[in-house]
């Protein structure tokens, strides 16, 4: 997974993520920000999945939802979510690679701490 991060004119944080992992831009930018006590309860959620404590662990955001298991970490579109009609016409796909995205739970668990670094300035 790679990425950066930096800041917009006015100093907000911002993610910046390879192509097919958009939504963690999103995500990271949007959902998270600055926010030190998500930042922490969501570490703290990778901590009891990696000890076996939790299963699983959903955090509902305005736009995007993260969801975390003891491997795997999904970030996804409300707007999925939405009911899509039940036949498409012939030959229509629906394109959500900047819809959802996915990566392995240690890897997040890096790109977290990371970004708890970077938006604490240190």
């Amino acid at each position: 997974m790679n990425y950066q991060f930096v800041r917009d004119q006015q100093g907000k944080p911002i993610a910046q993520f390879d192509m097919g992992s958009e939504i963690f831009s999103h995500w990271f930018a949007e959902e998270l920000g600055d926010d030190q006590s998500k930042i922490s309860s969501i570490l703290e959620a990778i901590e009891q999945l990696q000890s076996k404590e939790i299963k699983e662990f959903v955090l509902e955001g305005n736009d995007i939802n993260l969801s975390l298991d003891p491997y795997e970490v999904e970030v996804r579109s409300k707007i999925l979510d939405v009911d899509a009609p039940i036949e498409l016409p012939e030959g229509t796909e629906l394109y959500d690679q900047e819809s959802i995205s996915g990566c392995g739970l240690e890897d997040f668990s890096n790109v977290l701490n990371s970004w708890q670094e970077f938006v604490a300035g240190k």
